[in-house]
């Protein structure tokens, strides 16, 4: 009990962090924070952070990063990290950037009371720009989609969607399954 009680302490705290921007008219105009594999997610469990998801050929990547997303108009910022893997190998290192907001579906708070109310499962998908800093392919850059799925007890994300990520890199490889991690929208 104590445990879960510093938990939802750290996560007000945390969320408190995040900037709350003026009132608009047009109530289809929200802002959200993301959070994906790092801040406050890490002491929620062992496994918290970096997310990570693997390709069918068995690669993974490990993704943290954060932003800030606007529905109308559509528009993300932010950026972080991934590590591609080869099993124990790293195969590239680098950044990633969010270039462009693609999709948003807000699924709402958790029923669970003691989650704040700003905190919002969901799934978006970013345009992202990667950079390759260390490993065999520095240099590379490329293009891809970023999936970001948050669960949250009570609220229901549409479709088979698993809470994580998953990136597809332009014409290269395919992150298409989740394997640990914790993500977060922050509605502002």
């Amino acid at each position: 009990m104590f445990r879960r009680l510093i938990l939802v302490a750290t996560l007000v705290i945390a969320l408190g962090a995040f900037e709350v921007p003026t009132a608009s008219a047009d109530s289809s105009n929200e802002t959200f924070g993301f959070l994906a594999g790092t801040g406050f997610l890490c002491e929620l469990a062992a496994n918290g952070c970096p997310d990570v998801s693997r390709a069918d050929n068995g690669d993974t990547i490990q993704i943290t990063g954060s932003g800030v997303l606007t529905t109308s108009p559509k528009t993300a910022s932010g950026g972080g990290t991934f590590v591609h893997k080869r099993g124990s190998t790293t195969v590239a290192s680098g950044t990633w950037k969010a270039t462009d907001l693609l999709s948003f579906q807000d699924a709402g708070p958790s029923t669970d009371l003691s989650i704040p109310r700003s905190a919002h499962a969901g799934t978006a998908l970013f345009a992202v720009h990667l950079a390759v800093t260390g490993g065999p392919a520095t240099g590379l850059q490329a293009d891809g989609v970023l999936r970001v799925t948050c669960e949250l007890p009570g609220a229901s994300v549409p479709g088979a969607k698993s809470e994580g990520v998953r990136l597809v890199v332009d014409d290269l490889i395919n992150f298409n399954k989740e394997v640990s991690g914790f993500t977060v929208f922050i509605k502002q």
